[in-house]
């Protein structure tokens, strides 16, 4: 079986060598662009979502509509503006929605591929506060020997009060 173009197992032990070996853990940044695809379809994806996404398009649609709304009666082309200019604005619409489906997609790919790199770096940091808790125990363990010596030579050469 494989994933991403890579046996099954390969994956899983890439994805579980911070837990083996938590100090050579290096943590990920993940950005949407290492994401992204490498297909066509992936770029003119990104393209469509940089241009529907953009405040430039909001504005640009905004000032056509206020622009039909007084030239339509002015020029004499549209009396009525609404029915025809909603009709047209309605039009791109499924295209836009779909293209909307697709951002959302996407980002969810970047958001999984965080979340993956932020829990492997979660899980080399447990790792550690587990190893920096055992050199504790240990170092608690040389304390008691050491307090237990301090004890017998305490009883072994008492000191006088002055």
């Amino acid at each position: 079986m494989t994933r991403g173009g890579r046996p099954t197992g390969q994956v899983k032990d890439e994805l579980e060598r911070h837990v083996v070996d938590p100090i050579s853990h290096v943590p990920r940044l993940v950005l949407s662009r290492h994401v992204s695809g490498d297909g066509v379809l992936d770029r003119i994806a990104d393209v469509v979502n940089r241009l529907i996404g953009s405040m430039y398009l909001f504005v640009l649609i905004s000032i056509g509509i206020v622009v039909w709304l007084f030239a339509g009666n002015i020029v004499g082309f549209d009396k009525t503006p609404w029915p025809l200019l909603l009709t047209i604005l309605n039009l791109p619409q499924l295209s836009i929605m779909i293209s909307l489906q697709v951002s959302a997609n996407r980002a969810l790919a970047a958001s999984d591929a965080r979340a993956i790199a932020d829990h492997e770096t979660l899980h080399a940091i447990h790792e550690l506060a587990k190893m920096q808790i055992k050199i504790l125990d240990g170092q608690n363990k040389v304390l008691d020997g050491q307090n237990q010596v301090l004890e017998l030579l305490k009883k072994a050469h008492p000191t006088s009060a002055a």
